[in-house]
């Protein structure tokens, strides 16, 4: 049998080889700070307010509520810091939400800037076309793709440029 000083060594060894342990585990990594925000980066949070304010509205209770709180916030952004208006006209509230309830369930849905973003396709279908929405509530609308111009160089597989025009001269 293991005597009670062999019982109470082994024991020293084994808490001590334990703490020794522990203290030599290495450091975590240090954290690195945030970068910090340049000119930059603010000029382009400036710029984006509107849609921003778009993103960040409160929910409401219905889809048109939500629809409505982010219109609203988007167009007070853009009229108190001057930058590019995202909602040209917004009807009074209970105009908007009476407009806005009268169109299909997917249309109030897609009328929401966070579902919208989030379901792209399934609103690119559903979405209500301009004239019908244009009563309560004017969007910038998307530009159309700028028409190629017939006359811009074309690149070569040797590398050099040719001007291509395919109109005809009498």
């Amino acid at each position: 049998m293991i005597g009670t000083k062999t019982k109470l060594l082994l024991a020293v060894l084994i808490v001590g080889g334990a703490a020794f342990l522990v203290l030599r585990r290495p450091a975590p990594p240090p954290q690195r700070p945030l970068p910090k925000e340049t000119g930059h980066a603010v000029e382009i949070d400036h710029a984006m307010a509107a849609i921003l304010a778009l993103q960040r509205a409160p929910e409401g209770n219905t889809p048109c509520e939500s629809a409505y709180n982010a219109f609203k916030a988007s167009k007070d952004v853009s009229d108190s810091e001057g930058v590019k208006a995202v909602v040209h006209k917004l009807a009074p509230r209970d105009e908007f939400l009476a407009g806005c309830g009268a169109l299909p369930p997917a249309a109030q849905a897609c009328l929401v800037p966070r579902y919208s973003s989030g379901h792209r396709d399934e609103c690119n279908r559903a979405r209500a076309s301009p004239e019908t929405l244009s009563p309560f509530v004017e969007l910038l609308q998307r530009t159309p793709p700028v028409p190629e111009d017939d006359s811009l160089p074309v690149s070569l597989q040797d590398g050099s440029a040719s001007v291509h025009s395919t109109t005809t001269t009498q």
